[in-house]
């Protein structure tokens, strides 16, 4: 009789051992899930930009067609805010590096030529490498114009005024028609310069997509 009140009492401690090493082992894995729980609810968001997203900067570097050089550096900031899904992937205002990609000083018969590419974006403390190009600007062209990027290394109005006559009437005859010839003058004299000032608006197209982090 007393054997058999032995055995039950082994078992019941048996089984209360057991029980306590269970609810041990349920509370690791509620505290393991909660923990999980937290990571993915804390975990880094990111966003990625496409090839061909438009990246509009303002240059904060002077640059001109006569001294710059290939793989020169320039620096600026984006004027606008790049948006995807709602939300501002590169804040305006975000520091933005490049080069200078190609390059051609005026010279006689030929006009001078200016090239940028974007290299990398900063945001929030990030530098991400981006590739990005933009149209050249070419002395005379539109967008020359437009930009304000054309400085005269001759002036044309004098060159031409002072074969029209020699003398003041003749420089001002000369400065009237050489205004609106600049082309031709080209030809004549080394040309103009591209001058790209600090300020200068331009825009960029990546031809890659790029990971933001936010």
């Amino acid at each position: 009789m007393r054997y058999t009140h032995f055995i039950v009492g082994v078992a019941l401690v048996a089984a209360t051992v057991l029980s306590g090493c269970r609810s041990d082992e349920q509370l690791a894995q509620n505290g393991t899930n909660k923990a999980s729980g937290g990571t993915s609810t804390n975990r880094v968001a990111e966003l990625t930009l496409p090839s061909g997203t438009s990246i509009d900067v303002t240059l904060g570097t002077t640059l001109t067609s006569e001294n710059a050089s290939v793989g020169n550096a320039w620096t600026g900031s984006t004027r606008n805010a790049a948006v995807l899904d709602g939300r501002n992937v590169i804040p305006a205002g975000s520091s933005v590096s490049g080069t200078v990609t190609s390059v051609r000083p005026a010279k006689k018969g030929d006009r001078a030529m200016l090239d940028l590419g974007l290299t990398s974006i900063t945001v929030a403390g990030r530098n991400y490498r981006v590739g990005g190009t933009t149209e050249a600007v070419v002395a005379g062209s539109t967008r020359a114009r437009n930009l304000g990027a054309i400085g005269a290394a001759t002036v044309a109005g004098a060159v031409i005024g002072h074969q029209v006559g020699g003398n003041d009437k003749g420089t001002i005859i000369g400065a009237v028609v050489g205004g609106g010839a600049a082309t031709g003058v080209v030809s004549q004299t080394k040309g103009y310069q591209v001058v790209l000032k600090e300020g200068t608006p331009l825009t960029f197209m990546t031809n890659q997509a790029v990971a933001v982090r936010l």
